[in-house]
């Protein structure tokens, strides 16, 4: 059985979106809460939190910073009736963004996207990141690279491209921790894309080439040593 909380200080809104989720699907186990800090003094496991951003006390954003000290893999969806509040939740690593008020089709879609990669992979980490196009959501495993280029990040994955204007070191660090490495100091790579390394040439398993960097190639190369290591223990061996 599936399991959702609400968080939202208005409890029409709390009622909307329960019901909606209900009609979607009746066995779903709903807890609903009216503000952040009694969301996270009763928290459980969730499989998804939908989250208002603009709440009295605390706020959605700091709420969501807290869950995600206990819970790396809930899905939080963002409602917030401002598209200005978006950008500041980049760090909560927020599954989806919905604005107020929410109807039928959106909560459907949202709810057959969550449970879609919860079936595929209990492993699947997805990150939002604020393009060009909008608030994107991706698999971390379908990203091959981003790039710094015109002062813009290109990111590369295995469907489409997406541009954003940040710094590739903020980038790189956030990515860090999800298996990307810097060979070159305008490219943050996917190690698990990486097919084969020669010379100052990075080959990925979509057929493209990134360069590496001559002063990274020792260090690089130690690097993705030793996450491949570290994957096989994984994997047990």
């Amino acid at each position: 059985m599936y399991r959702i909380a609400i968080c939202d200080d208005e409890k029409n809104v709390r009622d909307e979106i329960r019901d909606l989720i209900l009609e979607w699907n009746s066995e779903i186990e709903i807890k609903v809460f009216s503000s952040g800090e009694d969301l996270l003094e009763n928290y459980l496991s969730y499989d998804a939190v939908f989250l208002d951003i603009d709440m009295q006390g605390m706020n959605g954003i700091d709420t969501g910073k807290s869950i995600r000290l206990i819970d790396r893999d809930v899905k939080i969806v963002y409602v917030t009736a401002y598209r200005d509040y978006v950008a500041g939740a980049f760090g909560v690593h927020a599954f989806q963004y919905l604005l107020k008020p929410v109807n039928k089709k959106e909560i459907t879609n949202v709810l057959e996207e969550i449970f879609r990669y919860t079936q595929s992979s209990d492993k699947t980490v997805i990150l939002d990141f604020h393009t060009a196009e909008g608030i994107i959501c991706l698999p971390v495993e379908s990203i091959y690279f981003f790039e710094y280029e015109n002062r813009k990040i290109r990111i590369v994955t295995d469907k489409e491209e997406y541009y954003m204007v940040e710094r590739i070191g903020n980038v790189a660090k956030r990515m860090e921790n999800f298996g990307f490495s810097m060979p070159h100091q305008s490219f943050s790579v996917n190690m698990l894309h990486v097919k084969n390394v020669k010379g100052q040439h990075i080959y990925l398993d979509n057929g493209m080439e990134i360069p590496l960097s001559q002063k990274k190639q020792k260090i690089w190369k130690q690097e993705l040593t030793a996450w491949l290591s570290a994957r096989l223990e994984r994997r047990g061996g």
